[in-house]
């Protein structure tokens, strides 16, 4: 497989058509249409099919889509370090950062970042691990600093474990159940959750089953800390977070922890990466700072 067949069999994906395919890289129908065949005949595999209403992806061109579009990032990664090497463009980072680390050392991380390289283009995300791990297999983020439940972790992501952080079921200061400990005591308040497969409240539910406790009667999906974290503050909802946040302010003076009787599993914070992908000279810099702060940072987190 060549790169340009590469680029053309994605810009088609992309472009729905090949004709918005050509257009788009400025070449002909015919050929893009022969970079396809092309492709089908190295792969010994159908594509595409053709009709009407335009072109549908096989299972073979499925997955050829997910490792063409690793190879490609694979290769701007590699140019990006040649040109740093040789002092031309600056680097480019996307990192998914989890809240108890964007809570924490996360500012003195970009200050370390930015004194090696100041130009560098750094993209952050919010890392709520049913969206990272999309955008690492896609390449649109590099690696994550997550907190997870290791076994929730498919067998295409390597994991770096850093800290074992405790949950905790949480509530604003003076919730009218701040010192509850029976578990079907707080069935009938509003739940904070994220419940995309693999999140941890979704293995909470699941945790809760197991135990042949009931559910909550009511849940609200929340998909993003900013939101669970301000409705735990200003209404009587709950959540379970990782214990740590009650010692970063301005949540250690919003949030108290529910006592119930309730064993929670703890989550794992470490850093994620697409298996067999190595990172660029950037990121690589980029993951070690939020490793040593990490350490260093081990018993503010607990």
């Amino acid at each position: 497989m060549r790169d340009h067949q590469l680029k053309a069999w994605l810009r088609l994906v992309e472009a729905g058509s090949i004709r918005g395919a050509a257009r788009s890289l400025h070449l002909s129908q015919a050929a893009i249409t022969k970079a396809i065949r092309e492709l089908e005949e190295d792969l010994d595999a159908p594509l595409i099919v053709r009709s009407s209403r335009g072109i549908t992806l096989t299972e073979c061109g499925r997955q050829l889509t997910v490792r063409a579009r690793q190879a490609q990032n694979q290769l701007a990664l590699a140019r990006q370090d040649i040109r740093h090497l040789m002092g031309g463009e600056q680097a480019r980072v996307s990192v998914a950062v989890t809240p108890m680390v964007f809570l924490s050392v996360l500012p003195d991380v970009l200050q370390d970042f930015r004194r090696s390289m100041p130009l560098a283009d750094l993209t952050l995300e919010e890392g709520l691990m049913p969206a990272v791990l999309p955008a690492l297999r896609a390449g649109s983020v590099d690696f994550a600093i997550a907190a997870l439940i290791q076994e929730t972790l498919g067998s295409d992501f390597d994991f770096e474990p850093l800290k074992t952080l405790d949950v905790m079921v949480a509530g604003r200061r003076g919730h009218p159940l701040a010192n509850a400990t029976r578990w079907e005591e707080l069935l009938d308040c509003d739940w904070l959750m994220q419940l995309s497969p693999g999140s941890q409240h979704t293995f909470l539910l699941e945790q809760l089953h197991g135990l042949r406790l009931p559910l909550p009667r009511r849940i609200i999906k929340t998909n993003t800390f900013g939101v669970t974290s301000s409705l735990l503050a200003t209404t009587d909802a709950l959540s379970t977070i990782p214990s740590g946040i009650l010692k970063i302010e301005p949540h250690s003076d919003l949030l108290t922890r529910i006592p119930v009787e309730l064993p929670l599993r703890p989550l794992t914070l470490g850093i994620v990466t697409l298996r067999d992908n190595p990172l660029s000279l950037a990121a690589t810099q980029l993951a070690n700072l939020f490793r040593e702060a990490l350490l260093r940072a081990n018993a503010a987190l607990g």
